[in-house]
């Protein structure tokens, strides 16, 4: 590692024993020479052998102690300590190509009116069930889909100028203390500010982590509440159209729509019987998702396919009750608050120590 690196690659983990190694060892297969780029893991209070395995691989270890900060949290002490123009950030549980990093600094060197770019999913996760493969092909089906001409800063895998990252006041690590949403909101604050975020399509990563259904349903349940709550919907929706939320609920407006019309033409038919009535939401509700059906039949086939269509809809009537509650949180109570005691430390200027958002990310 050279003094002074042009790249720093910061890695946020939490209990990621399971998946560091292979996403250390993957940013060390990269084309770039070693010299030229520090790796920091910052360990958000594991109590697995994460921070064990961080210190054979990276330069720099930070272990944070007591409860978990969140990945936004870790990602701004890691920044706190990198040297580097670049600021590349890599998830625990993320393989990059040997070409990713190094095209993302080439994307950086030679379009200086590029502040920041990031990779998109590839088709094929790490986890092999069929949960992981529905998660990760509905997350790439939105990147393709919408992505290309509004980019925007998927913590994943992304890099950003240093200068511009502190500009901005890096994560918002006090909204997001869980890791969802926070790099929608930091891509959406860098284009507020006039910065260009863009979008390397050939760019691909590896999702390792494996998901379960009721892991799934809480990701979703937790980002759509978040954003209508937080966000704003409909503002986030104009910015960032390839979130996942979106794609859930893309079709389910219309298909809203569709199924009021027909329940009222209903009304005037004898005694419709509840099997009809059945049959037609389920033709509705099979159309308005028709491609997403037709991505995952491109991709996997006509059986996975299939057995998409049931997990897809419980997705997406679980995105739909979150988002409904968010709204109605965002009414009734308002935006989450931060505790008195960062809330004071933030109004006399205090940044450090505890941490806090600086005074342009103020809401």
């Amino acid at each position: 590692m050279s003094s002074h690196p042009s790249l720093s690659i910061v890695v946020p983990a939490r209990n990621a024993a399971d998946t560091l190694v292979y996403a250390l060892c993957a940013i060390l297969a990269t084309r770039l020479p070693r010299n030229a780029y520090e790796l920091i893991v910052v360990d958000d209070a594991s109590d697995d052998a994460t921070a064990t395995i961080a210190a054979r691989h990276a330069d720099k270890v930070v272990r944070l102690s007591g409860r978990s900060m969140g990945a936004a949290y870790a990602r701004n002490r890691g920044v706190d300590l990198s040297r580097g123009e670049i600021v590349a950030f890599v998830d625990a549980d993320v393989v990059v190509r040997p070409d990713t990093l190094p095209r993302m600094v080439a994307m950086l060197a030679e379009h200086p009116n590029v502040d920041a770019v990031s990779a998109l999913h590839d088709a094929k996760p790490g986890a092999r069930n069929f949960v992981s493969q529905y998660w990760n092909l509905l997350l790439r089906f939105g990147e393709q889909r919408h992505l290309r001409d509004n980019a925007q800063f998927p913590s994943g895998c992304g890099a950003v100028r240093r200068s511009v990252l502190l500009a901005a006041g890096m994560f918002d690590e006090w909204r997001f203390p869980i890791a969802s949403l926070e790099g929608v909101e930091l891509g959406q604050r860098l284009q507020g500010s006039g910065r260009r975020l863009a979008v390397i399509p050939e760019l691909e990563i590896s999702r390792l982590k494996r998901w379960n259904l009721r892991a799934v349903c809480a990701e979703v349940w937790h980002r759509s509440t978040l954003l209508s709550r937080s966000l704003g919907y409909q503002r986030t929706r104009a910015s960032t159209p390839g979130e996942v939320v979106f794609t859930l609920s893309r079709s389910l407006i219309p298909g809203i729509g569709i199924l009021g019309s027909l329940t009222l033409v209903a009304a005037f038919i004898p005694e419709p019987r509840v099997a009809f009535k059945g049959g037609v939401a389920l033709t509705v509700l099979l159309l308005t998702n028709l491609p997403v059906y037709r991505f995952y039949l491109r991709t996997r086939g006509i059986g996975f396919a299939i057995a998409a269509v049931p997990v897809h809809l419980v997705v997406q009537a679980v995105s739909a009750v979150a988002l409904c509650i968010g709204w109605v949180l965002r009414d009734a109570v308002g935006d989450r608050l931060r505790d008195a005691t960062t809330q004071a430390y933030s109004e006399v200027g205090l940044e450090k120590w505890p941490p806090v958002p600086r005074r342009s990310v103020q809401s």
